[in-house]
């Protein structure tokens, strides 16, 4: 069933290095909650259409927002990495629920990396105004095949993306005619640079021995079983490193939860929403398997 319509506002947010960030906000102007969903690399906050739509607390605000680089947001002057994307992230909380309006954050993939990164660059946010997190599709990183500790085989594919990555970043022009000779690049895409810049921030990211801080909060972790982007050990390290989280698995899900498996992600959005306001002292820690398919 499909909810009535939240009235729908765009704005836009001014950073300092002049990124300008575009945001669409859906519902109250006087919320008692704001939901910001964070998108991820190479997408844009068209992925949370179904979520929007499908999604229905009353006084609720919900603000998606296209990351710097991405969609209709500019790059801005700044060098890419996970704390510049934790800072507008921050922009963004604070333009949009003043005051003492609770915030639950949702990010997926690179989306998720940049609210783990602005829990662990921000902690006073943690627990004051951010009252819950939801982490989808994500890691707290790892990433970098090319990294010593994977096997040789693991290593090659790794250091060919990254040869594939500063060939976009050097010669973006003959990257992108070669790229659309294997496969068309999407119009709602970034620039093939600023799509390389941004991954090679992503191998870069790494907050694995720092997630401390997300205890203070409840933490829904959910992830497809068949994700190929990042697999499902990255959600059961985060449980690992965050044992007071509660993981969710998509059986048979891929990597754009969002978009292919939405009723999924509302459901655990709910669940993260009403553990904001209804805090417990000791949170569910069981994995669970989310049924059937959206």
């Amino acid at each position: 069933m499909i909810v009535p319509e939240f009235p729908r506002t765009r704005a836009e947010l001014l950073r300092p290095d002049g990124a300008r960030l575009v945001l669409h906000l859906h519902g109250p102007s006087n919320p008692d909650l704001v939901v910001v969903l964070a998108h991820g690399w190479q997408a844009t906050a068209a992925i949370w259409d179904k979520t929007v739509e499908h999604f229905a607390r009353p006084g609720t605000l919900v603000v998606r927002y296209d990351q710097r680089g991405h969609g209709h947001s500019s790059t801005g002057t700044s060098r890419p990495e996970m704390a510049l994307l934790a800072g507008d992230l921050a922009a963004v909380v604070a333009a949009t629920a003043p005051g003492d309006v609770p915030v639950v954050l949702v990010g997926h993939s690179m989306g998720g990396a940049a609210v783990m990164t602005l829990a662990v660059g921000r902690p006073a946010l943690i627990g004051d105004k951010v009252k819950a997190a939801l982490l989808v599709s994500t890691s707290a990183g790892g990433l970098d095949l090319a990294a010593a500790a994977h096997p040789p085989r693991t290593r090659l594919i790794g250091l060919l993306r990254h040869a594939m990555a500063a060939l976009c970043i050097r010669a973006p022009r003959t990257a992108h005619r070669l790229h659309n000779l294997w496969q068309p690049r999407l119009d709602t895409q970034p620039p093939i640079d600023v799509a390389a810049h941004w991954f090679k921030a992503l191998m870069r990211h790494d907050v694995r021995r720092h997630l401390d801080v997300l205890r203070r909060i409840p933490v829904h972790i959910m992830v497809g079983e068949d994700d190929p982007t990042i697999p499902p050990e990255h959600s059961h390290r985060l449980l690992a490193a965050i044992p007071t989280a509660r993981l969710h698995v998509v059986p048979r899900g891929c990597h754009r939860l969002p978009t292919r498996h939405a009723s999924k992600v509302v459901t655990a959005l709910e669940h993260t929403c009403a553990d904001a306001t209804r805090r417990t002292d000791d949170p569910p820690r069981e994995q669970e398997v989310m049924a059937g398919q959206s």
